[in-house]
């Protein structure tokens, strides 16, 4: 997959940076120097939209606190500035399978006038026209007695804590189970492995050199987000984060379904692992327009992005740069 010509010889030696916008030609770089950068590297429209954010950015490699940025603050600025102007872009399909599209978690039928099949020919034409670096699908790949669903309730204990019991227990209530000591959504039986509610929807395109990945296959341990328990003591070592590492990926486009679970999570997830990551707004499915807002909300709060297909498509074609995708990656660097 080609990349978008962005330009970005001039960005990559901190000697050509200092000697264009140092304008006083003192070998530092103040705020009004450093916005005339940003300027450039983002445009006039995203500075002028995210001046505090902007701001921001400068005060965190600033990290003297005296108003200039010196040869060590501008080394760490220009490792943020190689990221942002050498994408490396990265698009995951989450749980596009047939089961939530047509099957047991269908969402036409939650009652609230949402259809995950609508958002397979948006995502479809994301990746036909996206210069894409790789592209993950991720699936739901249950066992039969998997601890998610209402119908294994019966198979395992659960803890006093629990307000819900066995013989009041509804498709969708929560639970909280003794062994393990979890607590659980209880969902219909879906996405079984090697059945036909686990495999992709037959209309969605799959690339050439694309990877699958499988979540939820332990039968006690719910996984909504790809990369796994990113919070173990022994590390991140999900099969996504070892393909990322070797890609040396550093935006991340999430799209599919469902907003207010596995994409809301996968998405959390990845912008705590560092990532500049933006959910595709309209090639996303929701199951409730109102848990998605909710979802939405907490994905901004915590320095995602919401954008359009076309504004994405303008940042990995045509070499856009989004200014809050480059903020929460300087604050991850600090």
């Amino acid at each position: 997959m080609s990349r978008p010509v962005n330009n970005s010889d001039g960005w990559n030696s901190l000697a050509a940076i200092r000697s264009k916008f140092d304008a006083d030609a003192d070998g530092l770089l103040n705020y009004d120097e450093f916005r005339a950068l940003c300027v450039e590297l983002f445009g006039v429209d995203e500075v002028k939209g995210h001046e505090p954010m902007m701001r921001e950015i400068f005060n965190l490699f600033d990290t003297n606190a005296d108003g200039a940025l010196d040869e060590q603050e501008l080394c760490r600025c220009h490792e943020w500035i190689r990221a942002t102007v050498n994408p490396v872009n990265v698009l995951i399909v989450v749980d596009m399978q047939n089961d939530f599209i047509d099957g047991t978690l269908a969402t036409r039928n939650c009652g609230y006038g949402q259809d995950a099949v609508d958002v397979v020919k948006p995502i479809n034409q994301l990746l036909k026209q996206g210069r894409w670096d790789k592209v993950i699908y991720t699936l739901d790949w249950h066992p039969e007695d998997h601890i998610s669903f209402f119908e294994n309730l019966a198979m395992r204990e659960l803890h006093s804590d629990s307000k819900v019991t066995k013989k009041t227990a509804k498709v969708f209530d929560t639970v909280v189970f003794s062994q393990p000591h979890v607590t659980q959504k209880l969902w219909p039986k879906h996405c079984v492995k090697d059945t036909w509610g686990a495999e992709l929807y037959k209309n969605l395109l799959i690339v050439p050199s694309s990877v699958q990945i499988r979540k939820g296959q332990h039968p006690d341990i719910e996984e909504y987000t790809i990369f796994g328990n990113i919070n173990s003591t022994g590390g991140n070592k999900s099969e996504i984060t070892k393909i990322l590492s070797e890609i040396g990926a550093t935006h991340l486009y999430v799209c599919g379904l469902i907003y207010e679970v596995c994409i809301k999570e996968t998405s959390l997830s990845g912008l705590q692992l560092g990532y500049r990551l933006a959910v595709v707004d309209d090639c996303s499915g929701c199951a409730c327009p109102a848990d998605a807002e909710i979802a939405k909300k907490t994905i901004i709060e915590n320095g995602g992005l919401l954008a359009s297909s076309e504004c994405v498509l303008s940042l990995v074609n045509k070499g856009k740069r989004s200014l809050v995708m480059a903020y929460h990656a300087a604050k991850n660097m600090s």
